[in-house]
């Protein structure tokens, strides 16, 4: 039996051991088994255990770096039954993607990954009864959805720098997810949640059940769970209810603008639109003809999860242990998204094209379709064609479906030989499939079908070659317009203008991206004790680890050939592997001395080469000082490495439009409308410049100013970079544990963090790469940046670079206090619980030399690059009460106050307060029912109105503040 998991089976009292002597949260410290004991049970003589962050066994829980632990009555607590739930309440977690931060999400809606330390998702390491597991296609990042939430016995969490243990990924911390392998009995769990106000439904089921065999050498454990979410509507909410700070101007009945700068002013009285009749009248701005895109969006995507896990080993005797795990789980989410906005811009996936693919000059104004008035007023300034946007409501559905699918198998053996030494051997392959698809249309077919004539009484299309495709004019004047032959016209490939290579003529166009991820790790571990000290015995622990990893993203034939309504992308095939060695060791210089209770060394290194990056090294270094039973000093120093994942590397370039400001234009990016104080002077930089040059030369007394269609119709790659290098990290850690032995049931624990990493992987703005190439000529910028023959600015590409540097440092505490009280019964018990975080520093430098971007006390922004919300202090507070059959638990989390970039917006604290009451049955205790609230007071997110700070369709901060109000949900457990 691996004593990783037999401290769980053995010991009542070790949990909550660890919750004291390792920084548990607080939902562990309410709900632990031995939690409503007065003080902790001593430890058991002789027994060794071997807790997250460190391969060595031990007999005692005390290591040098901070550990959190939630257990799976913590997650009971709130009724979760998802693990992302659970630690998102602890404030060493950051901005986690979930299904309520991932509506806007062409891909992975419905995810759930854990950000510790705001550092990223991708530097965080999720293992699975301390192994690695398949992350998201292309990434390291882990879907917590892929873990069946009633097989997980605890949870424990290092975020002291451990990749000198555990590899790369492990910079932030460790996400160990321990499963309950000798579970015995049946376990059926049931539960729905609703909000406040009838919405937002979720229910949840379970069938755990686990036996032994063959007199207890053998164990069986079965999960079966189903989840089903429903979507939570932005119009559902009043903060979301409505665009802010305005409606879309792309009207679901079109904009159709004769003054032919395509400005598309109210003001002018040149765009003209429809009212709900299809009568044409003048526009009125987007506040009253626009297009309210909240009505159509999501603050949650609707989630379907399908899980099976099975456990089993045998022990054959103390020298071997045969042991697997298999799961497997099926998610189906899917996310909403307003209809595409489409238009005559030049811009890439969203501007109609000729059937040969060439610009599309707009619509003529002998087009039959055309109003009178309309053409009229294009005609009377001299326009041949019109410019229009609109919304494509009736044409097409581009919201993403997610169909991904999940599979993991472990086999391996363990054991012990010789004097107190254990081996354990596995080989873990783990995969995953996600497929996600959306409708879509072809943009030439769209631009053929605009270009319409009357032609024997009928109209058609104009070009000949479209006709004979089978090309049938569209009618897209007012509301929902389109007959259903124009509409099967654009989304259907006919093979002739655009090309995509692979699809057949005929073939209905769709956007779908089908990705495939492949993990192989095979690990071998020896440890043991090398030969004993006068203080104890020097623990070692040795071992080696071959990982692999390959994926493929193949987008379809016509995102490949970048002639639908999806942006260009082309395909990802990517792999890499490592060979790994590591060592660690454990020192106890002294023991039982005046002032030296114990003081132990610890050290572990671990050298890796990978196929990509070369070799690498990680290590750490630090110890322990008890100078009493009752206070123990830690401190710990890593260096921790990551190597580039897939996506990082091998990602294929895909096209995206951009809309850059060329230090060089003289009308300062305002296209057509010349700015207020007149053309600025040329820098005389710009003239060196060839390009620019050559236009001056060609255009004497001229300014270098860029129209609005060369403004609108830049573009750009973003794409991975076979070149980079591994990331580093430097973490200091350093603090104490507090347990006094006359304050009977408190402990408390404070741990100083400093983190920082270097050579990270990032990618450049396009604007500040344009910025640093004008200010530095540096080649890093300016090798990204394309002008076209004249000088103007037609491409910035933002691939990945090593040039970033992220820093957080800070504070964790966590206290807790346990007695019994005696005042309605003589079994009740009363607990609590805090767990605090006060921030010193959350910054990122995103180059060498670039300005420190300090993003203390500070919201997290969707349209900007920070790491996350930068709380300066927050905190959770667990109370529990137990007595007899009946149990109540109540938190409170509190996030401090934060602002926005350039204090834009201010957001005042806020608070959340759950509760729950459980009641059992019989003394056995095998019925037990539970009724609870989160968000007891329906505390609404923060609204933001300003567009670029806010999750879309959210009008607020999504991935830090509750989206939901009030739930209310009720669930049963029987045991037999």
């Amino acid at each position: 039996m691996n004593s990783s998991h037999k401290i769980a089976i053995k010991s009542g009292a070790a949990p909550l051991v660890l919750a004291i002597a390792l920084c548990a949260s607080p939902s562990f410290a309410q709900t632990a088994p031995a939690a409503n004991a007065p003080a902790a049970a001593p430890e058991t003589p002789g027994e060794t255990i071997i807790v997250t962050g460190s391969r060595i066994a031990r007999p005692e829980l005390k290591t040098a770096i901070p550990i959190a632990v939630v257990n799976a009555l913590g997650l009971q607590n709130k009724g979760q039954t998802n693990l992302l739930d659970a630690l998102k309440d602890l404030p060493i977690s950051g901005q986690s993607a979930d299904r309520s931060a991932s509506n806007f999400s062409n891909f992975d809606n419905g995810v759930a990954t854990v950000n510790l330390r705001n550092l990223g998702k991708s530097r965080t390491l999720v293992l699975i009864n301390g192994r690695r597991s398949v992350g998201i296609p292309g990434d390291s990042a882990v879907d917590l959805n892929n873990i069946p939430t009633d097989l997980i016995d605890r949870v424990e969490i290092a975020t002291g720098g451990t990749s000198a243990v555990y590899g790369s990924d492990a910079v932030a911390g460790v996400v160990n997810i321990l499963l309950k392998n000798h579970f015995e009995g049946v376990q059926l769990h049931m539960q729905g949640m609703t909000s406040g106000r009838g919405d937002a439904g979720e229910r949840y089921a379970s069938l755990l059940t686990g036996t032994k065999f063959a007199g207890g050498k053998g164990h069986v454990v079965l999960n079966l769970a189903f989840t089903d979410d429903d979507a939570l509507k932005a119009s559902q909410r009043t903060y979301s209810q409505n665009d802010t700070p305005q409606n879309s101007s792309y009207a679901a009945q079109g904009l159709f603008d004769t003054s032919g700068d395509a400005n598309f002013s109210s003001a002018a009285g040149q765009t003209y639109t429809f009212d709900r009749s299809n009568n044409v009248k003048l526009y009125e701005g987007a506040k009253v003809d626009g297009y309210r895109r909240a009505s159509q969006r999501l603050l949650a995507t609707p989630l379907r999860r399908y899980t099976a896990a099975f456990l089993a080993d045998y022990e054959f005797g103390p020298e071997a242990d045969l042991y697997t795990e298999l799961t497997y789980n099926k998610t189906k989410a899917n996310s909403h998204i307003e209809a595409l906005a489409v238009d005559d811009s030049g811009a890439p996936g969203q501007s109609v094209l000729n059937l040969d693919g060439s610009p599309f000059p707009g619509i003529s104004v002998t087009n039959p379709y055309l109003p009178a008035q309309i053409a009229n007023a294009a005609i009377a300034n001299g326009v041949q064609f019109i410019n229009f946007r609109r919304r494509s409501v009736e044409l097409f559905d581009r919201s993403p479906v997610d169909n991904r699918d999940f599979w993991r198998g472990v086999i391996g053996l363990k054991g012990q030989f010789g004097a107190g030494w254990r081996y354990d051997v596995s080989y873990e392959h783990s995969q995953v499939r996600d497929d996600t698809r959306s409708g879509a249309i072809l943009l030439n077919n769209y631009g053929a079908a605009l270009d319409a004539t009357t032609i024997n009484g009928q109209i058609v299309c104009a070009d000949p070659a479209a006709r004979a495709a089978g090309c049938v004019p569209i009618n897209i004047f007012g509301y929902n317009t389109a007959s259903a032959a124009a509409i099967k016209w654009l989304s259907t490939y006919s093979g002739v203008g655009g090309i995509a290579p692979g699809a057949t003529a005929g073939q209905t166009v769709t956007d779908e991206y089908l990705r495939k991820s492949y993990q192989d790790v095979a690990t071998v571990n020896i440890s043991g004790a090398l030969f004993r000290l006068p203080a104890g015995p020097v623990g070692v622990s040795i071992g080696g680890e071959y990982h692999h990893e390959k994926a493929r993203e193949i987008y379809d034939p016509f995102t490949n050939a970048g002639i639908s309504s999806a942006q260009q992308a082309t395909n990802t095939i990517g792999s890499y592997n490592s060979k790994e060695a590591y060592g660690e060791v454990s020192i106890p210089l002294l023991a039982d001395k005046p002032f030296f209770h114990a003081l132990t060394l610890e050290g572990a290194a671990r050298y890796a080469n990978y196929s990509t990056v070369g070799s690498v090294w990680s290590y750490k270094y630090g110890g322990t000082w008890a100078p009493h039973q009752d206070i123990l000093f830690r401190a710990m120093y890593a260096r921790a490495v990551r190597a580039p994942n897939i996506n990082e590397l091998f990602a294929n370039k895909s096209l995206t439009a951009i809309q850059v400001i060329d230090p060089c234009d003289q009308n300062a990016g305002n296209g057509d409308t010349p700015p207020a104080s007149g053309a600025i002077p040329l820098p005389a930089a710009c003239k060196s410049i060839p390009g620019i040059a050559n236009y001056l030369a060609n255009h004497p007394g001229q300014n270098f100013a860029y129209s609005l269609a060369q403004v609108q119709t830049a573009y750009g790659y973003l794409g991975g970079n076979l070149n980079l290098n591994a990331e580093a990290t430097n973490t200091f850690t350093a603090g104490m544990t507090v347990k006094p032995s006359f304050f009977r049931g408190f402990d408390m624990t404070v741990d100083y963090y400093n983190v920082k990493v270097k050579n990270a992987i990032s990618s450049v703005d396009q604007q500040t790469s344009v910025d640093q190439c004008f200010q530095t000529s540096n080649p890093q910028f300016c090798n990204s940046i394309t002008r076209d023959a004249n000088g103007f600015i037609k491409q910035v590409d933002s691939l990945n670079i090593n040039a970033a540097s992220y820093q957080v440092a800070g504070i964790d505490l966590q206290a807790r206090y346990a007695l019994n009280t005696h005042v309605f019964a003589p079994n009740e018990h009363l607990t609590f619980a805090l767990f605090y975080n006060h921030k010193f520093k959350q910054q990122q430098t995103p180059f060498v030399g670039g300005p420190v971007s300090k993003e203390l006390g500070t919201a997290d922004q969707y349209a900007g690059s920070q790491l996350g919300t930068g709380f300066k202090n927050q905190f959770t507070l667990n109370a529990g009460y137990n007595t007899g059959p009946v149990s109540f638990a109540y938190k409170l989390k509190y996030l401090g106050p934060v602002t926005g970039s350039s204090g834009k917006f201010a957001i005042p604290s806020y608070t959340y307060s759950d509760i729950q009451v459980k009641f059992t049955v019989g003394e056995a205790k095998k019925l037990e029912f539970y009724v609870g609230s989160n968000n007891v007071f329906d505390k609404q997110p923060p609204l933001i109105t300003s567009g670029n700070s806010q999750w879309p369709g959210t009008n607020t901060v999504a991935d830090t503040y509750d989206l939901f109000g009030r739930m209310l949900y009720a669930g049963v457990t029987a045991k037999f």
